[in-house]
């Protein structure tokens, strides 16, 4: 089973919001995955398949295992399904 995590400054705005669209995205496509959220400080990347953030803290995940995926503008749900499927396909 994937492993998501979404991540934001603090992990209880932003980052849960993305968590219900990657949850909705996921359930239409009929792929089970464990998402969860976290904030920047202490997330540890290493420990999922896939990180859904914005490009500011995903320059900071950099250098971790784990695929990035960045989603600037989180309002756009069909672009997030979108990397997001693509991203799963890579791994």
């Amino acid at each position: 089973m994937l492993n998501i995590v979404t991540v934001c400054g603090a992990g209880v705005g932003s980052s849960m919001m993305m968590r219900l669209y990657v949850q909705q995205s996921l359930s239409e496509e009929g792929i089970e995955a464990n998402v969860e959220v976290a904030d920047i400080g202490s997330v540890n990347p290493d420990t999922f398949d896939i990180v859904i953030t914005t490009s500011d803290f995903a320059d900071l995940l950099h250098a971790s295992r784990a695929k990035i995926v960045r989603i600037d503008n989180m309002m756009d749900k069909s672009y997030l399904k979108e990397q997001l499927l693509r991203t799963i396909k890579e791994i």
